[in-house]
């Protein structure tokens, strides 16, 4: 059949003369349509009609695409963006920008004059967006916009308290986002559904009237827990009522009309009770005593977590449920006190196929092919403050976990860019990264690379021995211009990146024989890409481009480029956020880190020659 599909495409290319040239090109094309038509149809036969799974377990992250915006994280508030399984709405101070994620396109963008302007997501084909007004006179306003134009729909202007002739005043707290359209709580307290295009009112339910929680803990500042709460599915919303003490009981209701599908009387808790949906499956914990349902309303699995954080669903594919666990008692790695692990259970029988302990990788995402989870990475960007880089010395990229689903899993995949992890949008990881004079997000999705041992996938596929000595990297007759008698100390720790053996150290320090602390400065290789164009990438996203103020900043002066790859600025370090002279640099395939131990004059300059000299290595680097 190869041949046949192979003669086709060489056919419609090709203008043959004559009629027996023509009649025998008929002739190929019919026996060879029959021919495909019969393979497809034995393929579709042997699949079940479905086109099957992962060939191979992912062991990558290919760039899908990259879309970059105006505006750094030190310019704008730093908000997050909002993602779905299509679209990706990034915030941008007074403008809110609309990327279709299947492909990085830019779709519109809305725009506003409040003094925050924050996306909440998307629901019924509408981006739903909060205007906030300080001060006195001060409002909070959720608008809804066409995502293909930018063009406002409607608003509803929070109202807390009633006002006369408002009635369907809308509470002021988030919107639940469901593939119809929204349901929002309005101010007397209902439940209400809203038409996606006009914000119209189209059904409401009041709240029935439960006493409050009581705190369990009178030492425990935080509010008592809430007798209703509420998660969604992708059409429906699940509501929860109770109280620790208390019967807890949880309803199904359509977002559509607010009609109730299903009630379920869960019995008496003792301690906690809890909520979470994902599509397709509902799970109720009391007590740590997880139940799952399904939209249904039927009762697939009951089971107690092992851990004391609980047990939640991830999702649920091909008829397969995944559960997340974490325990905070697990000693999963340095300085954590928390461990994971995904457990994988039929959803008919309730049967556990597979469990895997995941260490301390949390986040856990499903998609169509893969399972993603987050991996906190030594000297990775933390959290979601897009200017608070890890140690300058240490910066690496962060990384995700690939599982398929059979849970086959590989080392800890790192990413191309630096940068924090935003969400998954369908089978996409989306990272945003910062640049001197924008916020990219590049698009990561999960493949399959063929490595062996020298080739890993938590080097990016590349080979050990392509990391250099980073004692290496500073020839003698440099340390005899910089004088002072320097000694090299290759730091023994840094033969490991990532959970890889390195051939050799990636740290090296080099101080002098007299002691000075001065004269004290360390190169690292930071990461070595697997050509110059990825590291030139990545390398734009590692430095710290400016501060928070908030946080006590982190970028001293002005970042400095006296030559194409060389990088040269102040970066704050320790408890008592001390500058100290760092630079990075681009030499081929590699990205190389020059620290001192402060930012003296002296230092400055010395920072800058080594940073010089390592820029000239690109050819002897390769």
């Amino acid at each position: 059949m190869a041949a046949c599909v192979t003669g086709m495409l060489r056919d419609f290319d090709e203008r043959g003369s004559g009629m027996v040239a023509k009649r025998a090109r008929l002739l190929w094309r019919a026996g060879c349509g029959l021919l495909v038509t019969i393979g497809l149809l034995g393929l579709l036969v042997g699949d079940g009609g479905t086109s099957g799974g992962s060939l191979e377990r992912p062991n990558s992250l290919d760039v899908a695409w990259s879309f970059r915006t105006s505006g750094r994280a030190l310019d704008v508030s730093d908000l997050p963006a909002a993602v779905s399984d299509r679209m990706l709405a990034v915030p941008q101070g007074g403008t809110v920008t609309v990327v279709d994620s299947r492909d990085g396109r830019f779709l519109s963008s809305a725009r506003s004059s409040a003094d925050r302007f924050t996306p909440l997501g998307f629901s019924g084909g509408v981006m739903l967006a909060v205007e906030q007004w300080f001060g006195q006179g001060g409002k909070t306003v959720l608008n809804a916009y066409d995502p293909a134009t930018g063009r406002k729909l409607w608003h509803k202007t929070a109202g807390p308290n009633l006002r006369k002739g408002n009635k369907d005043a809308w509470l002021g707290q988030a919107p639940f986002l469901l593939d119809p359209g929204p349901a929002m709580e309005l101010a007397d307290g209902r439940l209400a559904g809203v038409a996606p295009r006009t914000g119209a009112v189209t059904w409401t339910r009041r709240k029935p009237a439960l006493a409050p929680c009581d705190q369990p803990d009178p030492d425990d500042p935080r509010l008592p827990p809430s007798p209703f709460n509420v998660a969604t599915t992708a059409n429906y919303l699940v509501v929860l009522k109770g109280c620790p003490g208390r019967t807890a009981e949880l309803e199904m209701m359509n977002v559509r009309d607010g009609v109730s599908v299903w009630e379920k009387d869960l019995g008496r808790s003792r301690d906690s009770v809890k909520v979470s949906a994902v599509r397709g499956v509902i799970g109720v914990s009391l007590d740590n005593d997880l139940r799952l349902f399904t939209e249904s309303g039927e009762q697939i699995l009951r089971r107690k977590a092992d851990g004391k954080s609980g047990l939640w669903p991830l999702g649920e594919a091909r008829g397969v449920v995944y559960l997340s666990e974490s325990d905070d008692t697990g000693q999963a790695g340095a300085g954590s006190s928390r461990s994971h692990t995904l457990h994988a259970v039929r959803a008919d029988t309730g049967r556990t196929l597979w469990t895997r302990s995941q260490g301390v990788t949390a986040n856990n995402s499903l998609t169509s092919e893969a399972i993603v989870g987050e991996v906190e990475v030594a000297g990775a960007y933390g959290g979601d403050l897009r200017w608070l880089p890890g140690d300058a010395r240490l910066q690496g990229p962060g990384a995700s976990s690939l599982m398929d689903p059979e849970g086959r899993g590989s080392a800890p995949v790192p990413w191309p860019v630096a940068g924090t992890f935003v969400g998954m949008s369908g089978d996409l990881l989306i990272v945003r990264s910062e640049e001197k004079d924008g916020t990219r997000y590049t698009a990561l999705r999960p493949s399959h690379r063929a490595v062996d041992a020298e080739r890993p996938a938590a080097l990016g596929g590349v080979e050990r021995q392509e990391w250099p000595d980073a004692c290496g990297l500073i020839s003698a007759e440099l340390l005899a211009e910089l004088g002072r008698n320097y000694v090299k100390l290759p730091v023994p720790s840094s033969r490991k990146v990532l959970g890889t053996r390195l051939p050799r150290p990636s740290v090296c320090r080099f101080a002098t024989e007299s002691g000075s602390d001065d004269g004290i400065f360390s190169v690292t290789v930071r990461w070595v890409a697997p050509d110059a164009k990825a590291a030139e990438t990545y390398a734009t996203s590692v430095i710290p481009w400016g501060c928070a103020p908030a946080l006590g900043g982190c970028v001293t002066a002005e970042i400095a480029k006296p030559r194409r790859g060389v990088h040269l600025y102040t970066y704050r370090t320790g408890l008592e956020q001390l500058p100290v002279a760092h630079a990075t640099v681009v030499s081929g395939r590699y990205v190389l880190g020059i620290s001192a131990g402060n930012d003296k004059a002296r230092t400055q300059r010395l920072i800058r020659r080594v940073a010089m000299h390592l820029a000239e290595q690109a050819d002897r680097l390769g």
